[in-house]
């Protein structure tokens, strides 16, 4: 997940650089209302350079079976909650040990209303490292956390 992680977040960093953004990233970002169907709407050439690093992973270490239906399976559900706009993680999970570095809805929204922020698929190491973190992600997180009638 680590090598998936960087290969992610230098990959799509280099996909908002403004020419490859008009020409391929663009459909991603259609809607800056963040929903599951734009979990897997993007362009085909978005679709190719994503996937590549996953059979190059696969010749390069050896993965049991077992392993790799894992990691797709985290692939896909993790793609879903980040593009669901709503917060499925319980208040302050973002205070916790492992809430601090795994990304949720909250914090993949912001990336599709700020555009130069909030780059990663699963963690926030990136982001953290490359002050790419926005600083409105904890305040959105309380917002949507936040239980009805407080």
């Amino acid at each position: 997940m680590f090598i998936h992680e960087t290969y992610y977040y230098w990959l799509h960093r280099w996909m908002h650089t403004p020419t490859i953004y008009r020409k391929i990233h663009k459909v991603h970002h259609q809607s800056m209302i963040t929903s599951p169907r734009m979990a897997f709407s993007f362009h085909p050439a978005e679709g190719l350079l994503e996937g590549l690093i996953l059979p190059l992973i696969i010749l390069t270490i050896a993965m049991h079976p077992y392993a790799i239906v894992v990691q797709l399976t985290i692939m896909t559900v993790t793609s879903v909650i980040n593009h669901l706009d709503i917060e499925i993680y319980p208040k302050g999970t973002y205070k916790h040990w492992f809430g601090k570095h795994w990304i949720g809805a909250s914090h993949h929204s912001l990336h599709h209303q700020k555009y130069s922020c909030n780059y990663g698929l699963y963690f926030t190491l990136w982001d953290k490292w490359m002050k790419t973190e926005s600083p409105l992600f904890r305040q959105r997180f309380e917002e949507k956390t936040k239980a009805s009638g407080e």
